[in-house]
């Protein structure tokens, strides 16, 4: 049977590889496809801004909401 000390020596072993494996693996990834989501939503912003200049200026006021009491 395994004493005390082994058993924490090899969880702390396996913490260290998790952390390793975040460090090395899961961050670069999740930055890597941030980045991209980032940029196809500015792509988007900008396709969005690019019609909005291409509409003709409304004739009626741009606040249309109802007037609160």
């Amino acid at each position: 049977m395994a004493s005390f000390e082994e058993i924490g020596r090899s969880v702390d072993e396996e913490l260290a590889k998790l952390k390793r494996f975040f460090r090395e693996e899961v961050r670069p990834t999740t930055r890597r496809r941030l980045a991209q989501a980032l940029r196809r939503a500015s792509a988007r912003l900008s396709r969005l801004a690019e019609e909005l200049e291409r509409q003709p200026p409304s004739s009626t006021p741009s606040d249309n909401r109802e007037p609160t009491s």
